[in-house]
């Protein structure tokens, strides 16, 4: 469950681009979570004795999940999401580009408008 929580995180990563600052923060939250919660399990299972066992089968289950399927579940799933998202979000692209071209044309025109009427005004102002 640890490491398909992590994947989680990764798979979010891939979907919407973190900076490091981002992702340095991201992972501090996530182990000091996780080792809580390990601590939690520890302390409830094994009556706060830290075994050596327990934290070994730990270990071994996050290591094997990660050398097995942690990849392409993250891999498949994130292509999937990014499909999915482009595919639903092409429309509302070209639609904000063609705004953004209209709205630059317009503000072009009224520049051009209000530079001469601000002239104008000078000049009578002035006169």
């Amino acid at each position: 469950m640890i490491l398909i929580l992590y994947d989680l995180i990764r798979i979010i990563r891939r979907i919407v681009p973190h900076g490091v600052l981002a992702i340095a923060v991201e992972d501090v939250l996530y182990w000091a979570g996780t080792a809580l919660l390990i601590f939690q399990l520890l302390y409830r299972e094994n009556d706060g004795a830290v075994r050596g066992y327990a934290l070994f089968a730990i270990a071994a289950g996050m290591f094997l999940y990660h050398q097995t399927i942690s990849n392409r579940i993250v891999e498949y799933t994130s292509g999937i999401l990014n499909w999915f998202l482009g595919f639903f979000l092409k429309p509302v692209r070209f639609l904000y580009r063609k705004v953004v071209q209209v709205l630059k044309v317009a503000v072009r025109f009224y520049k051009k408008k209000l530079k001469k009427r601000l002239k104008e005004f000078i000049i009578i102002l002035f006169s």
